[in-house]
C-alpha cells in the first residue's frame, strides 16, 4: 500500500489522479478531518483522517504501508519518521528549493530541519525539491498573477525585476514523483523549469498568454520594505511581507541534470506550459498532460 500525505493540496490533487491511474497497489490518503476532499478522485482508494502533528494518528495511518509520498509540509518529517514501521521500503519526501534561500526566515529553517531529520533518520528516502509550482486552477502563484493582470494590467515589481525565477509545471513535478517511486530510494533532486527567467520576463509571458500587455510599476526595495515594516506596526493587512520582497531579490536558478538523468525529468518550458493552461481548455482541469502528471 502507498500512503500519500498532503493529497488535498494543489499538487496532491494532480498526483492522486495519476497515482490511481498507474499503480496496481492500494493507495491511502492521509488528510486532516477538516480538509476539503474535492480534489481527491473517486476510485479504489482509502481516506484516513488524522493530524500529522499527532504521532498516534500518524502511526495508525502508516500500518500496512510499504511506500510513502510525503507531500505535506516537510516540517512534519520528524513525526513521520518516528512513526514509520520497519516494513516501509521507500519514502519520497517533497521538500522545496526554498531551503537554499539566503533570506533568514522560520519557513526556510523548517525546510532545512525537516530534510535533515529525514536524511539522518536512516529511512530509505528520496528528497525532491520543487521550485515554484504552477499549473491549471489556483496554483497560488502564476494563476494569481494572471488574475491580477486581468483585473489591472499595472503590476508592482519590487526592485529591478531582473532577478531569476525557474517555475516548474505541476505535471512535471508529479511525473518526477512517479518516476522516483518506480526507481526506488536514494538521491536528492532539484525540480525546476528548463531555464531560468527574469521576473520581468515571467510577467510578460503571463500577460501574453492571457492577452494583456502588463504595465510594470517598479518600486524601490527599500521603500517596499519600509511599507511592510509599517504594516506590521500599525497593523495593516498587505498581500506580501518583507520576507517575500527580499526573496524576490534572489536569483532562483537551479541545475536539474541529476533529475533529468535519474528520473527522466524533461520539464515543459514556461511559455509552452502557459499556452497549455490558458489556451487549451479549462484552466481548472487537473492532469492535462496525458494523466502522467504545489509551496508558501
Amino acid at each position: 500500500m502507498i500512503l500519500v500525505t498532503g493529497a488535498t493540496g494543489y499538487t496532491g490533487g494532480f498526483l492522486a489522479r495519476s497515482l490511481l491511474a498507474v499503480v496496481e497497489e492500494e493507495v491511502r490518503f492521509f488528510v486532516r478531518p477538516s480538509s476539503d476532499r474535492s480534489r481527491l478522485p473517486p476510485g479504489p482508494s482509502e481516506v484516513f483522517a488524522g493530524d500529522l502533528a499527532r504521532p498516534k494518528e500518524v502511526a495508525a495511518a502508516c500500518r500496512g504501508v510499504s511506500r510513502i509520498v510525503h507531500l505535506a509540509h516537510i516540517r512534519y518529517a520528524r513525526t513521520l519518521v518516528e512513526c514509520l514501521a520497519s516494513s516501509v521500503d521507500h519514502v519520497v519526501m517533497i521538500s522545496s528549493l526554498r531551503r537554499f534561500s539566503q533570506v533568514e526566515s522560520v519557513s526556510v529553517e523548517e525546510v532545512i530541519r525537516g530534510e535533515e531529520c529525514a536524511l539522518n533518520s536512516g529511512i530509505p528516502c528520496t528528497i525532491l525539491r520543487p521550485s515554484m509550482i504552477f499549473g491549471p486552477g489556483d496554483d497560488r502563484n502564476i494563476s494569481r498573477m494572471a488574475a491580477h493582470l486581468r483585473r489591472i494590467r499595472c503590476i508592482p515589481v519590487f526592485g529591478s525585476g531582473r532577478h531569476l525565477q525557474q517555475p516548474v509545471f505541476v505535471d512535471d513535478v508529479v511525473g518526477a514523483i512517479l518516476a522516483s517511486l518506480a526507481r526506488g530510494p536514494g538521491g536528492e533532486y532539484a525540480l525546476a523549469g528548463p531555464r531560468a527567467l527574469s521576473y520581468n520576463e515571467v510577467i510578460d509571458l503571463v500577460g501574453n498568454a492571457i492577452g494583456v500587455r502588463p504595465l510594470k510599476l517598479h518600486i524601490p526595495v527599500h521603500l517596499a520594505l519600509a511599507v511592510c515594516h509599517l504594516a506590521r506596526i500599525l497593523p495593516i493587512e498587505l498581500a506580501l511581507d518583507g520576507e517575500q520582497v527580499r526573496r524576490l531579490q534572489e536569483d532562483k536558478c537551479y541545475a536539474i541534470d541529476a533529475a533529468a538523468e535519474d528520473l527522466d525529468f524533461a520539464p515543459l518550458g514556461f511559455e509552452a506550459a502557459l499556452t497549455r493552461i490558458y489556451r487549451s481548455g479549462p484552466e481548472a482541469t487537473p492532469g492535462h498532460r496525458d494523466q502522467v502528471a504545489e509551496t508558501g
